[in-house]
């Protein structure tokens, strides 16, 4: 009894430990290691494109929906009150990679067939039309079997989290600046 308990608890542990690993996304910051990130209150509006090497990766990549993508953005950025009209920025998000495996390969090898991914690159632009900075958003899942053949978990996953690591980054630059500022107010 003891030891099928162990294999049980041990076999779950394996199981766990696998689905933790098939999924990751990071943020890298490209800017400057010297120069602060610039807060961000707002974005007045915001585009997703398709870099060259994106737009050839299409053809062989047809689950993947750049409008659906721009939506979940859309959403995740609202979610952040990080739209408003009177923004004083403008998002460019570059698709620069992107892979989604086909349902067979998903379902029967998993991670061994690779991993589907959707990478980019945000570049803030001010309302001067200058250069202020830029991110990048990396996301992977590389999980197989039932979970890895859906392919609507897998691709809906991708835009979610690379959406949600977008915002977060953007939401994150304005919590910073906001306290810096209130870390040095005057008082009397």
């Amino acid at each position: 009894m003891r030891s099928s308990l162990r294999r049980l608890s041990l076999g779950l542990v394996v199981v766990l430990a696998l689905g933790l690993a098939a999924c990751a996304s990071q943020v890298t910051r490209r800017d400057s290691a010297a120069a602060a990130p610039v807060p961000v209150r707002a974005l007045s509006s915001f585009t997703v494109t398709m870099s060259p090497s994106a737009s050839l990766q299409l053809a062989d990549n047809l689950k993947f929906d750049p409008a659906a993508l721009q939506s979940m953005i859309q959403r995740a950025l609202e979610s952040k009150s990080l739209i408003a009209a009177d923004g004083d920025f403008v998002l460019k998000v570059v698709i620069d990679d992107i892979r989604v495996r086909g349902t067979f390969s998903a379902v029967m090898f998993g991670f061994l067939a690779g991993d589907d991914h959707l990478n980019g690159t945000a570049t803030l632009v001010g309302r001067d039309g200058k250069d202020l900075g830029s991110f990048g958003v990396n996301t992977s899942w590389a999980l197989g079997g039932l979970a890895g053949g859906q392919d609507s978990a897998r691709i809906g996953w991708l835009y979610e989290e690379f959406s949600k690591q977008l915002a977060e980054e953007l939401a994150q630059r304005d919590r910073k600046s906001t306290r810096l500022n209130s870390s040095h107010s005057l008082q009397s």
